[in-house]
């Protein structure tokens, strides 16, 4: 691995094991709540999972998993889990959370994610939030599609750097992320489907992002589902306005 590499997983593990339990990133905790609510991408995400696990058979791989938060969620649902952070810290806060669930078949490992020591072919399924635009990218698709079986499947949520707004966000606010971050651009989408041509992209928190003012409005679930709809067609596929999404759903298959 080369020198700028190395350099960078050695800052993404410096800033990730000092921000664990701070709150450097409290103030954006409101734009989140579009994100996490029914229809958002992070209940996409956990039903898109949901419907691929088999409690007798799958593998699963959380990639940057922090705090194992999510792994620890559906780990009854997985033959077996694991889960993979740079970050010491955060390891140990994912065992400390599995000791207290009592949960058995989970296992998490300080790992850099683009070169596991998985054998070829390991996991039936990857899932990752918000991990990929923190590395390098050509590398770390490489390595997932290393460790990924044939008829397996890998599921990320990551950023995007397409909306202008969000961008000058971004550009205010640069202490609240690390300085490796690269949201994706369409350069970065298009070297993801070069590496694997079946990737299926999906946009959200567009027009819904406007919902987060309300988020302690007992309407605001109504007010967010209204423009969740609008979205369906604004962040289509083909629509020519889904690069202002916030965020992208990404389905990865050989």
């Amino acid at each position: 691995m080369s020198k700028n590499v190395n350099d960078r997983v050695a800052r993404e593990k410096e800033w990730h094991n000092k921000t664990l339990g701070t709150d450097v990133r409290e103030s954006t905790k409101k734009f989140y709540s579009v994100l996490k609510k029914d229809g958002g991408v992070t209940d996409h995400r956990n039903n898109v999972v949901a419907k691929n696990l088999s409690a007798d058979s799958t593998v699963l791989l959380d990639y940057g998993c922090g705090d194992g938060s999510f792994l620890l969620s559906v780990a009854d649902n997985c033959k077996k889990g694991y889960g993979i952070d740079i970050s010491e810290s955060r390891i140990e806060a994912a065992n400390k959370y599995a000791s207290q669930r009592n949960v058995k078949n989970a296992e998490f490992l300080v790992m850099d994610a683009m070169n596991t020591t998985f054998d070829d072919g390991t996991f039936d399924m990857v899932v990752g939030n918000a991990i990929l635009h923190h590395l390098d990218l050509e590398t770390s698709i490489k390595e997932i599609k290393r460790i990924l079986k044939k008829d397996g499947a890998a599921y990320f949520i990551e950023p995007l750097a397409t909306n202008p707004i969000i961008n000058l966000y971004r550009h205010l606010t640069p202490k609240k992320r690390t300085a490796d971050e690269q949201p994706f651009r369409r350069k970065e989408i298009k070297l993801i489907k070069s590496i694997l041509p079946n990737t299926q992209i999906e946009y959200f928190a567009g027009l819904s992002l406007l919902a987060f003012p309300f988020r302690n409005l007992k309407s605001f679930p109504k007010i967010a589902a209204f423009l969740e709809r609008q979205d369906k067609w604004f962040l289509s596929p083909k629509s020519p306005f889904r690069y202002f999404a916030w965020v992208c759903f990404i389905t990865f298959k050989y």
